[in-house]
């Protein structure tokens, strides 16, 4: 079965998902949460709603996937812990270390790839089967056929999103909102700046703001390929919109044919919130109108144009033939001339044919009271439909008592009744009441009275399991059996509690001696000195004294590349795999190539490029940037998984902790082109709407409210750097390994080499 598996940013919307048909919800915690502005869940609501959703045969994952700091394992810890206590279903990670933790302390745990992997390739995908994960998130920008081709890998599941928001970069790598906010998309913080409009070609448009993914017309297509998850986004957004959104695709998924009434289900979507929607490149590898340009946020339902203004009295109304039925109250939206966003207000009062109504039919002409200080609103102008009571009366639902669901302890009571006490035992608590105790008339209902008073356990998290009576035919008070019971409960309550937060510091103790960073005692040698490109001419300018300064060269190549690479030591040279490898055959072809004149060392900077490099004996595998290390026990799994080297992440709080602990394996890079987008979406061709054809490389400047940026095309994927490279010697101070980046933007040979120089 296809798996229909709906957001969850609350109690409320996760109750709303069930109730419309989701088979299973994904949800965050209140920290490590790619969605950390969602309210997100308590461990308390999450072991309810677990509780409540495993009830009703549905499954819940839990998202704990940002980038971690070493600082924050203790918390993350926790986090796993309660994600374990509440018995979720599987966790969504993107950080290596998490899923090294998870995997070797948490083995219950079933670990999911998050999105934020950016797995695009059939590579990624077997990497995370072989890593011990149980399903991947596949990138988004991916076609039908590579998709179907992904899922003819065997022992992993593949998740794809169908529905919601779209980032213009591939997710995991954009640097945008971390850099210049300070708010990292990689911790869940990010404030979108692809939604600002750019200066670009000396028109400002929002040439990044992507339209919203809506792939209803291929998720059979997508069920047919083998995909095991059908994912909605939304975890910001209301139970109102994961109820419609999660109703629609349910209805489509059961094989509705009715288009009155997709198309009925359909517009209350549009009217909850209604970006433009693209199939991204799905079925049309080609489609290039994925942006929305002039238009930022929610429209709604078209409802018509404006025809004119209406005076009443001192009041003004708008006039216009309503194409749906419009009720007083009702969200509207107009659109005004050279405004990016439109004019809202809701309907406080309606006429039609001069009388007022509290509702207009569909078709007819009404007129809507506009506020009292209201823009001009002229003559065509587009008006909408942005909240309506009908809408948000079709999607009713029982919210359940929690305290049904709420899980509880099962525990096993003995009760001994003697003429002068009561005593009850639990989970090693005895607790006694004394009295004087006379015969029962009947054994039978004294024993009755004894099992009802235990088996009330409301509130306390227990339930009674069994029960075990000795009682030679006593009677004992109902208030002093409920007096035991009392104090037996919450004493268990108590044990179990401490025994459970004893247990979890012993682990936490466990994971943070093994996992955290601690610092060696090396010698104090000259740093090691990498210089990457991915335009090997570079190195035309560079003389022997140059070269003897380079511990390594790192290129990366165009696919096909054959040309001779000026270097004197070739072995100095490591050859660098792209982020991104689309074109998979070809890529497969270059690297026999490489290999085939002896090459050994490489530079990966996805997990797809193991699978690349798998079974090639010897060989030297750096990780890049972009496989994520911001903590020791990412480093560890770094390790583990083969790599001789790895980058320290930009986003490191205390990236000297890391050199420090992996004096030989830790890479600093400190001069860079660090590229806060990286994507499949070419600007220029969205702009036009089609594919300009343009050939080779591409740089320009583009300018936003946050600065100055050269955007760079190349083989079709774009690049957005800041206007010049960055400098960061200091955030290096430590580290062996110090990289230098000559990538992206054009480089000629002598600007290259005096850069070398100055920095050197």
């Amino acid at each position: 079965m296809t798996e229909l598996l709906a957001p969850a940013g609350d109690l409320e919307a996760g109750y709303a998902a069930l109730a419309y048909g989701a088979d299973a919800v994904y949800l965050g915690l209140t920290r490590f949460s790619a969605r950390a502005e969602a309210t997100n869940f308590t461990p308390e609501a999450l072991k309810t709603f677990t509780a409540f959703a495993h009830a009703k045969g549905k499954r819940v994952l839990v998202a704990v996937n940002t980038v971690i700091f070493d600082e924050e394992l203790d918390g993350l810890i926790d986090t796993l812990c309660a994600v374990k206590d509440a018995k979720a279903d599987g966790v969504i990670v993107q950080d290596l270390g998490t899923a090294r933790i998870i995997r070797k302390y948490f083995p219950t745990l079933r670990l999911h790839g998050s999105t934020q992997m950016a797995v695009h390739n059939r590579e990624g995908v077997e990497a995370l089967r072989d890593m011990g994960f149980k399903r991947v998130v596949l990138a988004r920008e991916l076609t039908l056929d590579e998709i179907r081709d992904i899922c003819s890998v065997q022992g992993i599941e593949k998740e794809v999103f169908i529905h919601g928001a779209l980032c213009y970069s591939y997710s995991g790598l954009c640097q945008f909102s971390s850099v210049y906010t300070g708010r990292s998309a990689n911790r869940g913080k990010c404030v979108y700046p692809c939604r600002e409009s750019f200066c670009f070609e000396g028109v400002n448009k929002h040439v990044f703001s992507m339209k919203d993914l809506a792939q209803s017309e291929n998720v059979l297509l997508l069920k047919q390929a083998g995909v095991t998850a059908l994912k909605i986004e939304g975890r910001k957004k209301s139970p109102l919109y994961v109820a419609a959104v999660t109703d629609y695709y349910r209805a489509i998924l059961n094989g509705a044919t009715d288009k009155a009434v997709l198309t009925q289900k359909l517009n209350n979507i549009r009217c909850i919130f209604s970006r433009p929607t693209t199939s991204l490149y799905l079925t049309n590898p080609e489609n290039r109108r994925v942006t929305d340009t002039e238009i930022v946020g929610h429209r709604g339902l078209p409802l018509g144009e404006a025809a004119k203004l209406t005076i009443l009295g001192k009041d003004r109304f708008v006039r216009f033939k309503t194409a749906f039925a419009l009720s007083r109250y009702d969200g509207v939206q107009i659109d005004l001339p050279n405004e990016e966003r439109p004019f809202g207000f809701s309907a406080e009062r309606l006429r039609v044919n001069g009388k007022d109504v509290f509702s207009a039919p569909a078709k007819s002409t009404v007129d809507v009271l506009l506020p009292p200080h209201s823009p001009f609103i002229p003559e065509k102008a587009a008006i909408y439909l942005s909240s309506a009571s009908a809408v948000k009366s079709a999607y009713p639902y029982e919210k359940p008592r929690e305290a049904d669901f709420a899980p509880a302890v099962p525990v096993c009571v003995f009760v001994r009744v003697t003429p002068d006490s009561v005593t009850a035992i639990a989970e090693g608590c005895t607790e006694t009441a004394t009295g004087t105790f006379s015969p029962a008339k009947s054994l039978e209902t004294a024993n009755k009275s004894i099992r009802d008073s235990f088996g009330k356990t409301g509130g306390t998290g227990l339930c009674l399991d069994k029960i075990e009576i000795e009682n030679d035919g006593l009677f004992v008070p109902m208030a002093t059996l409920n007096e035991v019971r009392r104090a037996l409960y919450d004493a268990v309550a108590k044990r179990l509690a401490e025994r459970a937060a004893a247990e979890q510091t012993a682990l936490k103790e466990k994971i943070l001696s093994a996992e955290t960073a601690s610092p060696k005692a090396v010698a104090n040698e000259r740093p090691k000195i990498i210089v990457k490109t991915d335009q090997p001419a570079i190195f035309t300018a560079f003389e022997p004294e140059d070269w003897a300064k380079i511990d390594e060269a790192v290129i990366e190549l165009p696919v096909g590349y054959a040309a001779p690479i000026a270097c004197p030591d070739m072995r100095k040279i490591r050859f660098a795999l792209p982020t991104v490898i689309r074109a998979r055959d070809a890529w497969r072809k270059t690297m026999q190539t490489l290999i085939a004149q002896g090459a050994k060392k490489f530079e990966i900077g996805n997990v797809g490029g193991l699978t690349f490099l798998k079974g090639l004996h010897h060989a030297d595998i750096a990780f890049d940037r972009f496989i994520y290390v911001a903590n020791a026990a990412a480093a560890r799994e770094a390790l583990a998984l083969g790599a001789s080297r790895f980058t320290v992440s930009y986003e490191a709080p205390d990236p000297q902790a890391l050199f420090a602990a992996f004096p030989d394996k830790a890479n600093a890079v400190i001069y860079q082109d660090l590229p806060l987008f990286i994507s499949e979406t070419c600007p220029y061709a969205s702009a036009a709407g089609k594919c300009l054809k343009c050939g080779g490389c591409r740089q320009q400047t583009i300018t936003s409210r946050y600065g100055t940026f050269v955007s760079v095309m190349k083989h079709c994927r774009h690049f957005l750097l800041n206007e010049k490279p960055h400098l960061r010697k200091k955030e290096a101070e430590g580290a062996q390994w110090r990289q230098i980046d000559f990538m992206y933007r054009n480089w000629t040979p002598q600007a290259a080499v005096d850069t070398f120089r100055k920095i050197v």
